[in-house]
C-alpha cells in the first residue's frame, strides 16, 4: 500500500531489473569463494592475457549451473513489464587480453534482448564512447552504466552514457554513504553542473535494507535514501527483495513519494552539499587555520610523547590522535572546510604510541611491533577553483603521511600491510587505488605541504600554511537540490554516532544554485509566508521565524521541501500536493 492505494514498485519508477558480476564462465578466477573449482587469478593469467570469459570465436560464454537459460530470463522479464540489465568488461574474471566489443554487443542485444549494460573497468574494455557507439549501430537504445571508466568530458559536456560512477564500492554504513555521496559534489558543485538529465553521476547502488539490526537502522537507511533522492541518483534497490522481513522494514521508505518526487525534479541543477555546520557534541580536532594568537592556537605541549592541545574553552587537557576526523569538501556555497585529527584523552592513546619532535617534523609511531617506520604531520592549505577543473577541490588539511626519505608500499607490500585489500590480481581503478592508499596512510596530500613546525615563543605549532587549531568537529550537513522557482528541497544530515542540535538559519538555502538553467532563480524563504512539506513525517508547516530548531538523534536526517509561496492546504489541514507534478 503507498497512501492508501495498493502499488507495485514498477508502477513506482522501479521497472528495471539487472545482474551484475559472477553470470560468466571464466576460465580462472579471482574468487575462489565463488567458484573453488577454477584455478587461481594471478599475475600472470590475469594481465598475461590468459584469463577469459569468451569462446574462440570471442563470444561471452554463460555458466549454466547459475543461468540454465540467460534468453528464457530476459523474456521473463519482458513479460513483466520490465528492462533487464547485464553486467560486462567483467571483474570475478579480469581478462586483459583482446577485446571483444563487437562480440558483446550482438551476444547482449540481438541474441539476448538486455535494454541496458553495466560496463565495468576490470578488462580491456574500458572505450565507453565506443561502446556506445556500437550500441548505437543497433537502433535499440541501451542504457548506459559507466562504472570507473571515465567522466564526461567537462569542457564539452560530452557524455556517451546515461550515468557514470564517482565513488568506490558501497557498503552498509554511514561514513560509506557519505563518502559516496561527497564523490558527487565534483560532478554537481560547478558552474556547469555535470551531472544532468541523460548522464547522472552515481555515488552506487543503495543499500537500504541492508544495514545491520540496531537501535539507528531505521535513521540511517532513511537518510541514506534522502541523500541519494537528492543528489539526483539513479534508485538501485540492493537487498534481496524476497526477503519480506526486510522489504515490510524499507516499504515506506523506498515508496516515499515525496522523495521519489525530489529524485525525479529537474530544474537546472542535481543537488550538493551546501555546508556543514560545527558539532555541538563533545567531539573535538585540530585543524590548520591562520596564526590570529586565539586561546585556541596558544598553548600546544609535547610532553612524555604526548601532544597536548591548548586548553582554549575545554574543561580538561586533551591531546592529539592519529585518527582522521570526517571531512567534507568545501563548496561554492561554504569554502571554509578544514580537515583535521582527533583530539581524546591523554591517558586513553594507544600503548607504545608517541609523539616526536625529529629536525623540524613531529612524528607519530603507533605503537604497533610491526610498524618500521613513524609517519609524519603535515599541513595543506585549501586549494578550491572549480573554474579550472573539478579536480581541484581540496580542504585546509591536517593529516599524517609518510615522513621524509621514505616511499609508498609496494603493491606486494600494501597486500601485507592490508590483508582485507588487493588480492592476487584484483584491479579496479585508480579511484579505488587511491582510496586503499589512503585507508593505510592517511590523508593524501600535494606538493605543496608542509611537514616542518615550529613551536613558538608563545607556544604555536606553526608550518608555512598556518597554524594548528582545537576546534569542534563537523556536525550536521546541508545538501539541497532547487525544484522550481519556488520550491527549494533540503536535507539536514546527522553523519556521527552523537546526538547534534543546530538552530538551522533558513538564509543558508541558496537563493539560487551554479548552471545556466538557475538563471531565474531567485529563491527566498521568508518567515510567514514560507512554507515547508516534511518528507519524512508526511506533514507541513509554517516557517516562522528565520532559523529552525533540529535536534537529530545519531545518523539521522531530517527532509523538508521548502516553498517561498503558500500552498493549498486539504480538508485535513495537510499541505494538498502531488509530489509526482513537482
Amino acid at each position: 500500500m503507498v497512501d492508501g492505494k495498493q502499488t507495485s514498485l514498477a508502477e513506482l519508477g522501479f521497472d528495471w531489473i539487472s545482474m551484475d558480476d559472477g553470470w560468466q564462465h571464466c576460465n580462472c578466477s579471482v574468487r575462489q569463494d565463488l567458484d573453488p573449482t577454477l584455478p587461481p587469478c594471478d599475475g600472470n593469467l590475469c594481465f598475461g592475457g590468459h584469463c577469459s570469459w569468451h569462446d574462440s570465436r570471442g563470444m561471452p560464454t554463460v555458466r549454466k549451473d547459475r543461468f540454465p537459460d540467460m534468453k528464457a530470463l530476459v523474456n521473463f522479464g519482458h513479460a513483466r513489464g520490465l528492462k533487464v540489465g547485464t553486467y560486462l568488461n567483467n571483474c570475478i574474471c579480469n581478462e586483459h587480453g583482446p577485446t571483444h566489443y563487437s562480440q558483446d554487443v550482438g551476444w547482449m542485444v540481438d541474441q539476448m534482448g538486455f535494454d541496458g549494460v553495466k560496463i565495468d573497468s576490470c578488462g580491456s574494455s574500458q572505450n565507453v564512447s565506443h561502446w556506445a557507439e556500437l550500441f548505437n549501430q543497433t537502433g535499440k537504445p541501451i542504457r548506459i552504466e559507466n562504472c570507473h571508466n571515465s567522466w564526461p568530458d567537462f569542457d564539452t559536456g560530452f557524455c556517451p552514457m546515461n550515468f557514470f560512477r564517482t565513488g568506490g564500492d558501497i557498503s552498509p554504513s554511514i561514513s560509506s554513504i557519505v563518502e559516496e555521496a561527497y564523490a558527487t559534489i565534483n560532478a554537481a558543485d560547478l558552474p556547469e553542473p555535470r551531472s544532468r538529465p541523460g548522464c547522472w553521476a552515481y555515488p552506487d547502488m543503495s543499500e537500504v535494507g541492508n544495514f545491520p539490526p540496531g537501535p539507528h537502522q531505521l535513521d540511517q537507511e532513511q537518510t541514506h535514501w534522502g541523500l541519494w533522492c537528492i543528489l539526483s541518483s539513479p534508485l538501485i534497490l540492493g537487498f534481496d527483495l524476497q526477503n519480506g522481513a526486510t522489504m515490510d522494514r524499507v516499504w515506506n521508505i523506498i515508496t516515499n513519494r515525496d522523495a521519489l518526487a525530489v529524485s525525479a525534479a529537474w530544474y537546472g541543477h542535481p543537488g550538493t552539499l551546501i555546508r556543514a555546520y560545527p558539532s555541538t557534541s563533545s567531539k573535538m580536532q585540530v585543524v590548520l587555520d591562520s596564526c590570529d594568537g586565539s586561546p585556541a592556537t596558544i598553548g600546544w605541549q609535547i610532553d612524555d610523547g604526548r601532544l597536548i592541545a591548548p586548553k582554549a574553552f575545554m574543561p580538561a587537557a586533551l591531546c592529539l590522535r592519529s585518527e582522521s576526523m570526517p571531512c567534507p569538501p568545501p563548496t561554492t556555497y561554504s569554502d571554509g572546510a578544514r580537515c583535521g585529527l582527533a583530539l581524546g584523552n591523554c591517558s586513553e592513546l594507544p600503548p607504545g604510541s608517541h609523539w616526536n619532535v625529529v629536525q623540524g617534523t613531529i612524528q607519530w609511531w603507533d605503537g604497533h611491533r610491526t610498524t618500521t617506520k613513524p609517519r609524519c604531520l603535515y599541513t595543506s592549505p585549501e586549494d578550491f577553483n572549480t573554474s579550472a577543473g573539478y579536480f581541484i577541490r581540496k580542504a585546509r588539511t591536517l593529516g599524517l603521511t609518510e615522513c621524509p626519505g621514505q616511499s609508498w608500499l609496494s603493491r606486494e607490500g600494501l597486500e601485507k600491510e592490508w590483508p582485507d585489500g588487493p588480492k592476487q590480481c584484483y584491479f579496479k581503478s585508480l579511484v579505488q587505488e587511491s582510496r586503499i592508499a589512503s585507508g593505510t596512510y592517511g590523508q593524501l596530500h600535494s606538493a605543496s605541504s608542509d611537514l616542518n613546525f615550529t613551536l613558538t615563543s608563545r607556544s604555536e605549532l606553526k608550518s608555512k600554511d598556518g597554524c594548528l587549531r582545537t576546534a569542534h568537529s563537523s556536525g550536521i550537513q546541508l545538501w539541497a537540490k532547487p525544484l522550481d522557482l519556488s520550491a527549494v528541497a533540503v536535507l539536514l544530515v546527522n553523519p556521527s554516532d552523537q546526538p547534534e542540535t543546530l538552530a538551522w538559519p533558513i538564509t543558508d538555502v541558496p537563493s539560487r544554485f551554479t548552471g545556466e538553467g538557475q538563471k531565474q532563480m531567485s529563491f527566498k524563504c521568508k518567515p510567514g509566508s514560507c512554507w515547508a512539506r516534511d518528507v519524512w513525517n508526511r506533514s507541513a508547516f509554517t516557517i516562522k521565524s528565520d532559523s529552525l530548531p533540529i535536534s537529530l538523534a545519531p545518523w539521522a536526517s531530517a527532509f523538508y521541501i521548502l516553498h517561498s509561496d503558500k500552498p493549498d492546504f486539504n480538508h485535513d489541514g495537510l499541505y494538498d500536493w502531488d509530489p509526482l507534478t513537482v
